[in-house]
């Protein structure tokens, strides 16, 4: 249940991250807005520890697993907000759902994993769906999709890294230590492009900047890190494949966005990947 539970937040996150990213840079600066978001989501995690009383382990392995989710992490964000500037949100959530295929080879060069058939069945009816329902929507500038196509191998090589690296540290903690490293990767770049300050700052713009780092990386990135460590890679790769039919679907019911049936077809063919996925036989990863 506790699963299935965080499966559907990851989901509803990921929906409406590429949107936010997307309001957030046509309106701040790029090293602003990263900035912020990083900055404000490692406060409010570091305020939580304290509340709860954990401290933030810093031995070497700790160390190294904050290293690995923050560098990976800030390098796949700062490479995504860039590309926004040209690529549009639906395009960006499209090929974040190609993340199946990445992480599958850092999953197969690292933990020395196969795939079962049924898996690969799964995650070609997801990718499939994603090919009917955008048929006609891959928009923006070759170098910015280009962009996009290395932030997800970073982020693929990060989740599979931390699956390595995270064993035996709570979630928050990873995060909390990631979003530091964060914090101060994107500071010092806003820093070292002169503190760029927008002459007016739109609400939106600082509203997604808010909600980005609530929701999009002290609620969201916790999760994942929890999904990383109770899962296997794979698993938690093929939910970036919902991810964006399930923003269509919100742009249907919450801005009366046509919904054709071109978007159901490839919205079933996406669904029946993730049963036939969770269907495969499961092996156990050695630590």
């Amino acid at each position: 249940m506790k699963k299935l539970l965080a499966a559907l937040v990851l989901i509803g996150v990921w929906s409406t991250t590429a949107l936010a990213i997307n309001w957030s840079v046509h309106g701040l600066p790029v090293q602003l807005a990263l900035f912020g978001r990083f900055g404000t989501a490692a406060l409010a995690c570091w305020l939580l520890l304290r509340i709860t009383g954990r401290t933030l382990p810093m031995h070497a392995g700790a160390r190294r697993a904050y290293l690995v989710g923050g560098l990976g992490t800030s390098l796949s964000m700062a490479c995504t907000y860039w590309a926004s500037h040209s690529v549009s949100s639906g395009t960006v959530a499209v090929l974040f759902g190609l993340i199946p295929f990445s992480t599958a080879l850092f999953t197969h060069l690292w933990l020395h994993e196969k795939p079962a058939l049924r898996e690969l069945v799964g995650v070609a009816l997801g990718v499939a769906g994603l090919g009917v329902i955008f048929a006609h929507g891959f928009g923006g500038a070759a170098l910015g999709l280009l962009v996009v196509l290395v932030a997800v191998m970073l982020q693929s090589a990060t989740a599979v890294r931390l699956k390595i690296d995270s064993q035996g540290l709570s979630a928050l903690a990873v995060n909390t230590g990631a979003l530091l490293v964060c914090a101060a990767l994107t500071g010092l770049a806003w820093l070292l492009a002169g503190m760029p300050l927008p002459a007016v700052a739109p609400m939106r713009a600082l509203g997604a900047v808010a909600y980005l780092a609530i929701i999009g990386s002290a609620l969201g990135f916790s999760v994942y890190y929890w999904m990383i460590r109770e899962c296997r890679p794979a698993q938690v790769a093929l939910l970036s494949l919902a991810s964006p039919a399930a923003a269509l679907w919100l742009g249907h019911a919450l801005n009366a966005e046509t919904v054709t049936a071109q978007i159901v077809a490839g919205t079933a063919l996406i669904l029946a990947g993730l049963v036939v996925h969770q269907m495969a036989p499961r092996k156990m990863v050695p630590d």
